[in-house]
């Protein structure tokens, strides 16, 4: 049997006031600082279940609280969702009565940008998807910001897209607020420049461009940029237009191409495991 041991049976006092005495009289040796460190290590030992236990009990209550949030918002936008709906329906059915074709929704093929060809006259980008995708040539392209541009050349698993910040690749547009009409060409870098506008029409400093959809290529109702001076030329029939585009088109990463239209009552949102995932988030089961 250890020494240590049969003196802590024995004399279990004064073994205890000794290992004390000893480590007061070696405490009283060290250096202050490492007396300091010494201590707080020690504290920090003895302290740290409790503290691991605080910080549990407080991230569960965060974690309860952002849980509450996201279910709040999950129910809102499903209650902005359906009032949407609703005038969706209204829409389409006055569309139908007026003889209208009936609205789209846009099939979107999520893609990567894996090159990018950015010179003075002419900037495109790679991307992953091709042929094996059913990516076809004049396909439009989106970003998170608007319309970037539409795919010129396809390969099997990769495609060549043309970015609409290129010299020969106008667009045509269509003032948001006004609804006038006009064609937008780049100048440089994200400046843009809109032509065809007359000294009647309604443009404005501060107004948004969108696309048009005339043409057949690009969809309607897709930012393209916002107007930021506008001043009447010397022929003095014609505005000259210049607009900015919030589109980074150096840094995309990530872009969308336009597959398919597809009807309003397939888009998503319509899926049943859709339909049990938000009543599971909600609370009402699957």
């Amino acid at each position: 049997m250890p020494i240590f041991e049969i003196l802590l049976r024995r004399h279990r006092e004064k073994t205890t006031l000794a290992i004390l005495t000893l480590a007061s009289v070696s405490l009283m040796l060290i250096p202050q600082p490492s007396r300091l460190t010494l201590a707080q290590t020690a504290l920090n030992g003895i302290l740290y279940p409790f503290y691991s236990v605080r910080n549990y009990l407080d991230d569960l209550g965060s974690v309860k609280k952002e849980n509450s949030e996201l279910k709040r918002m999950v129910a809102s936008l499903l209650h902005e969702r359906e009032r949407l709906t609703q005038f969706r329906d209204e829409r389409e059915r006055l569309r139908r009565l007026a003889e209208f074709k009936e609205e789209q929704f846009l099939d979107l093929v999520p893609c990567e940008v894996i090159g990018r060809n950015l010179d003075r006259f002419q900037t495109a980008i790679v991307i992953d998807k091709g042929a094996d995708d059913s990516i076809r040539t004049r396909m439009p392209v989106l970003s998170y910001e608007g319309y970037v541009g539409r795919v010129t050349n396809v390969f099997k698993n990769s495609s060549w897209v043309q970015l609409i910040c290129s010299r020969n690749n106008p667009v045509s547009c269509l003032d948001k607020r006004s609804r006038v009409v006009g064609i937008l060409e780049w100048s440089q870098f994200s400046r843009f420049e809109l032509k065809q506008v007359s000294v009647v029409d309604d443009v404005q400093v501060g107004d948004t461009l969108i696309t048009s959809g005339f043409g057949g290529v690009a969809p309607k109702g897709f930012p393209l940029g916002v107007v930021t001076k506008v001043r009447e030329q010397m022929d003095g029939v014609s505005l000259k237009v210049e607009a900015v585009s919030d589109i980074n088109f150096r840094s995309l990463e990530e872009v969308f191409v336009v597959k398919d239209e597809i009807p309003w009552d397939r888009a998503i949102f319509h899926d049943p495991q859709d339909s049990a995932l938000v009543k599971s988030v909600l609370g009402g089961g699957p």
